[in-house]
């Protein structure tokens, strides 16, 4: 449609009222909103600068505490004044430049009985030697004991220290300050110790700081005497600020000696503004008028109409006006039209890409089983070394093949919600033990090492997805070992507890090709690799790390990753999980078993399948016999005595669902046979259809005899159970 009368052109005359205003109400606005804010900020800095320049001046003052309590232990370890100088001279060399004096100053005849004055006392030299000085034990000067700073450290308890005020020592004539205590003798007061500091480094530093941060000081020791004064200059208003700090009692005053209000210049402006504000209200008022009713009121009205509409409605607005909402509504009304006709094909498109992938499952795995099936009875004949190769080389061309398709499935899963966790109790040592025997061998045939480092509690047992946890390990395991031509991939488990939440967080570090930061922004996305060489180089789908992803999200964890490109990369997957108490381990052999005189129907209606399956059955000493559909299995069960059933569930006449239930509703001890479901589609819904019927186990095609082998053996029980005498678990062993 045609637009006549323009939105924006209402808007901008409204703006233009709006920034009339504005400019009237500039110096209000600074007074209100930005004067009085940055006076408060200005403040606060100054209060936090003046904190931060206490705590400066401090820390020296108490690492030389320090000193002090140290030499007071020293003082009273050897009060009958054994070994005190060397000990005395060893703490003063260690000590720090501030500290440039120290003495132990016994109570009169505490250390001889005939002798009046006893003391220690060192002083650090220029050069850094530590010298002795003995003039404070001539009695001839006066008595250290009668010195203002001993008598004021006398009369304090155990552990306080007494500051004296700044003085200027007269022999080197820099400011000095003493730090005394007192010591004592198994209760009795046996001395005094003191510590003398230099303060011209200090004050050095006080004067740069205040010239860097543009600070005026002035410093105060305890008897307000000034330390020292710089660019302290005050004018009327200016705001000071001061701390009193230390157990010395020094206080500081500071101003800000450049960043000045002047309130003067603001009370101008006030009173120029005065006068406009009442035009500024009526301003306002207009301009709000011609906004609510050419915009917001239509805006609103809309909203409310599409707050109380159903999915698929469109909006019913008397509004003539040909602009810009006019223009949306119209727009909105059909393109509400359109995405409700869309989402009609969308569903559809959807179900008929879930029955898509049904049937393309079954029907590549049906083959695949033929494939993969005779690649595994042919590498059992006797085969020449190029034979074997080539022979090898089409198994894991086929089961690689699987893998993919199997990614495809499991992402499909996930698009449409149906992919479920299977939580069972299991060790978590089970699983470290099985990447540790697959990947280590992997590894080594790349030169890579291979190592597992795990800080879990040994015999760890969780209750979660035991299968998507091994799937998330080997897709991030196989990426590291596939990426990685050089050095090592290194596996880290541990466990940690957050907000009462246990987590399982896993760590797969390897030293290969690395991401780039750009790469690492989509390579969680479906269908996406790091770089399109890496697909040609490399192969895969690229949904492995989007399915890692989604399988943790779906755990109630999360998947991160940093890498470096040419150093490597690191995945850290955090799982939400449930520690419980240790089950049963089941073990599963590890030989084949001689299964001879035992009878297997195999119900299939393909035929390589068949010649497949019978010549597993028969190497492992079954006698076999095939029919194509679940009739005949049924016609064939009621006629003759079997022991197990391989039944195929997509077949003509009766699927492997119903012929099943039918076993199962048959009179006597054949409705207990044992049934394993053989099938090719891997879908959730048909697995519980097949177990709902009455089978016991499902081997997925293709089938790995491996898996064969183990149900076997899981279900040997039932499988014995029409024999009088079962054949041992033990006796089966080869």
């Amino acid at each position: 449609m045609q637009i006549r009368s323009s939105l924006k052109k209402k808007s901008m005359v409204a703006l233009g009222l709006y920034l009339a205003t504005f400019i009237a109400i500039i110096g209000s606005v600074t007074y209100y909103v930005v004067e009085s804010p940055v006076r408060d900020k200005l403040q606060q800095n100054l209060d936090l600068r003046t904190q931060l320049l206490s705590a400066l001046i401090t820390e020296p003052f108490n690492s030389s505490k320090g000193f002090v309590d140290g030499l007071v232990g020293l003082a009273q370890a050897h009060s009958h004044g054994d070994d005190v100088t060397p000990l005395c001279k060893s703490m003063l060399a260690a000590s720090d430049d501030m500290i440039v004096s120290a003495g132990i100053w016994p109570e009169p005849y505490s250390l001889d009985s005939n002798k009046l004055l006893n003391s220690y006392f060192f002083n650090k030299a220029d050069d850094g030697k530590i010298d002795q000085i003995f003039s404070y034990n001539n009695p001839k000067n006066v008595p250290y004991h009668q010195e203002s700073w001993y008598i004021a450290a006398a009369n304090q308890a155990r552990g306080d220290v007494e500051w004296s005020g700044v003085y200027i020592d007269p022999y080197t004539h820099v400011r000095m300050i003493t730090a005394s205590s007192p010591y004592y003798d198994d209760g009795t007061f046996a001395g005094v110790v003191t510590v003398d500091l230099s303060l011209e480094e200090l004050l050095g530093f006080i004067k740069n700081h205040a010239e860097e941060y543009d600070l005026g000081i002035v410093l105060r020791d305890k008897f307000n005497q000034v330390l020292i004064s710089y660019n302290f200059n005050l004018v009327e208003g200016i705001y000071i600020s001061n701390n009193q700090f230390g157990d010395f009692g020094w206080q500081v005053d500071v101003v800000n000696s450049k960043s000045l209000v002047s309130d003067e210049v603001f009370r101008q402006v006030m009173s120029i503004e005065g006068g406009i504000v009442p035009l500024l209200l009526l301003c306002v008022m207009a301009g709000y008028y011609l906004l609510n009713r050419y915009l917001i009121s239509p805006i609103t009205t809309i909203a409310a109409k599409i707050d109380g509409s159903r999915a698929g409605d469109i909006i019913d607005v008397d509004y003539s006006s040909d602009d810009e909402i006019g223009h949306l509504i119209k727009t909105f009304n059909e393109k509400t039209i359109y995405l409700e006709a869309e989402k009609v094909k969308a569903q559809a498109s959807t179900n008929a890409k879930t029955a898509f992938l049904a049937t393309l499952s079954h029907e590549i795995r049906t083959p695949m089983n033929g494939v993969l099936g005779t690649a595994q009875i042919l590498l059992k004949t006797p085969l020449n070394i190029e034979q074997e190769k080539h022979l090898k080389s089409l198994y894991e061309s086929g089961d690689h093949m699987m893998t993919l398709l199997n990614e495809i499935l499991d992402y499909s899963k996930i698009e449409q919600g149906r992919l479920d966790l299977d939580e069972t109790r299991f060790p978590l040592d089970s699983i470290i033990g099985s990447i540790n025997s697959i990947y280590y061998t992997l590894s080594s045939e790349k030169g890579l090492q291979f190592k597992v480092y795990s800080e879990v509690p040994s015999g760890r047992w969780y209750f979660s997805d035991k299968a998507r946890l091994r799937q998330i390990l080997f897709n991030l395991l196989n990426n590291a070992v596939k990426f990685t031509a050089r050095g090592f991939v290194e596996v880290y488990f541990k466990e940690v507890v957050e907000d009462d939440n246990t987590y399982l967080r896993i760590k797969v570090r390897d030293t290969g090709i690395g991401i780039s930061r750009e790469a690492q922004k989509r390579i969680f996305k479906p269908f996406e690799q790091a770089e399109s060489s890496t697909t040609r180089r490399f192969g895969g789908t690229g949904l492995g790390l989007a399915i890692v992803k989604k399988i943790a999200q779906l755990m109630n964890g999360s998947i991160t990753v940093s890498s470096e490109e040419g150093i490597g990369t690191s995945f850290i997957v955090q799982l939400k999980i449930l520690p419980c108490q240790p089950g049963k381990i089941e073990t599963l052999p590890h030989k084949k078993q001689d299964y001879s005189g035992l009878k297997v129907l195999i119900v299939e209606d393909n035929r390589t399948n068949t010649v497949i399956m019978e010549t597993f059955m028969s190497s492992k000493g079954f006698v076999c016999k095939s029919v194509e559909n679940g009739e005949r299995a049924i016609q064939a069960i009621v006629a003759e005595h079997f022991d197990l059933v391989l039944m195929d569930n997509h077949m003509p006449v009766m699927d492997g669902v119903e012929s099943t239930t039918a076993i199962r509703a048959l009179l006597g001890d054949v409705s207990s046979i044992l049934i394993f479901g053989c099938t090719a589609d891997v879908f959730k819904e048909t697995r519980e259809r097949l177990l709902g019927a009455g089978v016991d186990y499902i081997i997925a095609k293709p089938i790995d005899e491996r898996e064969l082998d183990d149900a076997l053996f899981r279900y040997s029980n039932k499988l014995y159970q029409y024999h009088e005498t079962k054949i041992s678990k033990e006796d089966k062993h080869d």
